[in-house]
């Protein structure tokens, strides 16, 4: 048996006076703590990026984040959103200090100078399942989808980790349109890499949205797992054996009832969620899933 903990959207802010999010900043020191004081209880932790909120422009709150996980002295996959490597030309001229596009090459970006070559291509197999995470910058500048494109040719069971959703999370509302502008030039090639039924992806999981969703694709899951500071403040448990991959969701005590801007009773309900509390936090099959295993 392993057990895994699945975090996104952790949006750490050292700033202490002018906070992108306001909401998140007690329940980012709570979610250190929380980790410190459960680290024994997983044998890993992945984090589906926006791990910051200005990462693209401050290499310290990355650093920061670094030391928080290496501390933690378990294995961790931790790839970076769009504050933490900002995918699309000019988004600082929407959020200057917050997502700044850095016009280099992917290795002297801040993240990759912090967390290396693993932090935005990584691949590893453990216990027969082969884990894979990227980064991915809109256009492929940094060529992410020939290098996943051979990850996903091994014979394995995989798991991959993202930021971005690939497909919409929701029926209707925000979800089903916004913000996959990002990486656009990208979505349908990424999309069709890993829902390739002879790539053997069980699972991709991702956030970026701030909801939980899951949606099935082909013989894959499609997983967004919501911000673990804001709104529904959730993590997932995944629990793998030989015989099946076991999912849950859990929800930290904190402000669960916040409804950002975002999630407004205009833009967040459809047929299966039909207020903004529930297409945030996500109906009983957004929030549970049982996945059989392959015969080997």
């Amino acid at each position: 048996m392993m057990k895994i903990l699945h975090l996104a959207d952790t949006h750490y802010d050292q700033n202490t006076e002018n906070l992108h999010y306001p909401a998140s900043k007690e329940m980012v020191l709570s979610l250190f703590e929380w980790l410190k004081e459960n680290k024994n209880s997983y044998d890993l932790i992945m984090i589906s990026g926006d791990i910051t909120v200005k990462g693209t422009a401050f290499i310290s709150e990355l650093q920061y984040v670094k030391e928080k996980f290496d501390a933690l002295s378990v294995p961790y996959i931790i790839i970076p959103g769009n504050h933490d490597l900002c995918p699309l030309k000019e988004m600082e001229k929407r959020y200057p200090g917050i997502e700044e596009y850095e016009y280099t090459s992917l290795e002297n970006t801040n993240f990759f100078q912090v967390f290396g070559e693993k932090g935005v291509r990584f691949s590893q197999v453990i216990n027969q399942v082969h884990f894979i995470g990227f980064s991915i910058r809109n256009g492929d500048p940094d060529g992410t989808l020939s290098w996943l494109r051979k990850e996903l040719e091994t014979p394995y069971e995989k798991i991959v980790i993202g930021h971005y959703p690939l497909i919409p999370t929701r029926l209707d509302g925000f979800c089903s349109t916004w913000d996959y502008f990002r990486i656009e030039n990208s979505l349908g090639d990424l999309k069709n890499l890993i829902f390739d039924e002879t790539h053997h992806v069980k699972a991709y999981f991702c956030g970026h949205q701030h909801v939980n969703s899951i949606v099935k694709v082909n013989r894959g899951f499609h997983i967004e797992t919501a911000s673990a500071v804001l709104g529904s403040c959730s993590y997932r448990e995944i629990l793998i054996d030989n015989e099946k991959i076991d999912i849950s969701t859990h929800f930290f005590i904190g402000e669960n009832d916040w409804v950002g801007v975002l999630v407004s009773s205009e833009t967040s309900h459809d047929v299966l969620h039909g207020d903004p509390y529930s297409y945030q936090r996500g109906n009983q099959n957004d929030l549970y899933l049982y996945i059989e295993r392959e015969s080997p």
